[in-house]
């Protein structure tokens, strides 16, 4: 997927700049055998060039089609990498298009061997080890060749401010409130009953003709009451600012403006680490306006591990995937989504989750047929009580009694009277022509017995 990913975007920005073919300037030399820690720190005390910012002024790949060299100038509008080479050893490489890394080595190290070779060496934004190889040509121009085939060529340039390692598309991911401040008053989330995250993603803008960085932004409060309240803004768009948020971060070279482009109105965010993002939020107060600042860190992804882990060995192709009831560890995380409760006082949680396609879904009141030895032959809907679609990864709890002691009984036969509750699903994939649409039912027997059902999760899948 990487290797099909960057093939696109080299072949779209190629476009962007001058282009021509041409040979490769310099020797075409490997990399010495990493030295010892004393001859590390000799030979980057005594490295031919002392520069330890360095930016892209040229890129070079091999065009199969003409059998040739193409080269294209950097930077773009759209395209850019740089380059730190630290005096402690420390490197950073990035190769950035539009709002998202193309390739990068965030936690590197770096050191000199023979003939002037370069070798760079650390993990990449993904987390996947990276070993980049090079050569410095002059005092003022090094090369980099990245594992594509492709070289970045650099010349030095003035080292950005405190925070200007980092970028836009550092903000890629997950975020989860950890705590706040008001007032001068610190509060955590769970003590407060609230709770919110931030997703960035990257989407394709046809106005732009590119991708930008987009967010969507949750808020969960009153989770202690019957009627808790939620609130979400989708795709809020990203866009860096060259000015800090506040005085006094580490961060004091750039901010992110998070903006609804139906309305205008917009707040500001800053990474402060990798991991770290603080945004200043206007909230009302005493017939006036105040500003929160709010803590998200880093989460490893918008559903819990558990479920993750419980989703593993489902069916790749199952249409959505059922938990009736989950524990804490899975209904905490995502206490931002609200609860569609399908019921008046209805108290079963039920968790869907989209697997596949973007998926209709439809909970009814109606009637079961059944064949003559009990089981469920199909589904007569008399009443529709709730419709909507489901995405691809996206969890949605609903709420629906069960009488506990008719799910027990029936856990233990192995069947469920039909008197129990006759709440029933149909779902398809909208992609799929008509002739080709899946339908089944998430019947009354497939929600009695206790949760989980098997062995962590129940799960409805078509026959397909």
């Amino acid at each position: 997927m990487k290797k099909r990913w960057t093939a696109f975007f080299l072949a779209f920005l190629l476009g962007l700049g001058l282009t021509a073919c041409g040979k490769t300037p310099g020797p075409d030399t490997n990399t010495d055998a990493p030295p010892s820690a004393a001859e590390d720190i000799r030979q980057q005390t005594s490295a031919p060039f002392s520069a330890d910012y360095w930016t892209a002024v040229r890129h070079e790949s091999y065009d199969a089609m003409n059998d040739c060299m193409k080269t294209s100038a950097m930077p773009t509008k759209a395209w850019w990498a740089d380059l730190y080479l630290n005096e402690d050893g420390t490197a950073q490489f990035r190769d950035v298009l539009g709002s998202y890394y193309n390739t990068s080595l965030l936690d590197g190290n770096w050191w000199l061997g023979a003939d002037s070779t370069l070798r760079l060496t650390g993990t990449m934004n993904t987390g996947e080890p990276l070993t980049l190889d090079g050569r410095i040509e002059s005092t003022d121009s090094l090369a980099i060749e990245t594992p594509y085939g492709d070289t970045f060529y650099f010349a030095p340039a003035e080292r950005p401010g405190p925070g200007g390692e980092m970028g836009i598309a550092d903000l890629y991911g997950t975020w989860r409130m950890t705590h706040y401040e008001e007032d001068g008053r610190e509060y955590r989330p769970g003590e407060e009953h609230i709770a919110s995250m931030l997703c960035f993603d990257r989407l394709w803008s046809d106005l732009l003709e590119g991708y930008v960085m987009r967010a969507d932004w949750y808020h969960a409060a009153g989770l202690d009451t019957d009627t808790p309240q939620y609130r979400s803004e989708k795709h809020l768009l990203a866009e860096q600012i060259e000015e800090p948020l506040m005085p006094g971060l580490s961060n004091e070279t750039w901010s992110v403006r998070l903006t609804d482009e139906e309305t205008g109105a917009a707040f500001f965010a800053a990474l402060t680490n990798r991991n770290s993002l603080l945004v200043r939020m206007p909230y009302e107060k005493n017939g006036g306006e105040g500003v929160r600042t709010v803590t998200y860190m880093r989460s490893s992804g918008f559903l819990p591990p558990t479920l993750e882990n419980a989703m593993t060995g489902e069916p790749e192709k199952s249409l959505i995937f059922f938990w009736r009831d989950p524990p804490a560890e899975v209904t905490e995380p995502l206490s931002v989504i609200p609860m569609n409760a399908l019921e008046p006082n209805g108290q079963n949680k039920l968790l869907l989750v989209g697997r596949w396609y973007e998926t209709d879904i439809q909970f009814s009141v109606g009637t079961p047929v059944l064949n003559d030895d009990g089981t469920q032959q199909s589904w007569i809907s008399e009443k529709v009580v709730y419709e909507g679609k489901i995405k691809i990864n996206e969890p949605m709890f609903f709420s629906l009694t069960i009488p506990e002691d008719t799910a027990r009984s029936s856990w233990k036969t192995g069947s469920c009277p039909t008197s129990a509750t006759v709440i029933g699903m149909a779902a398809y994939p909208i992609t799929s022509p008509p002739a080709m649409s899946f339908w089944s039912w998430l019947r009354p027997e497939n929600l009695c017995g206790p949760a989980p059902c098997r062995p962590s999760a129940l799960r409805w899948q078509s026959p397909a």
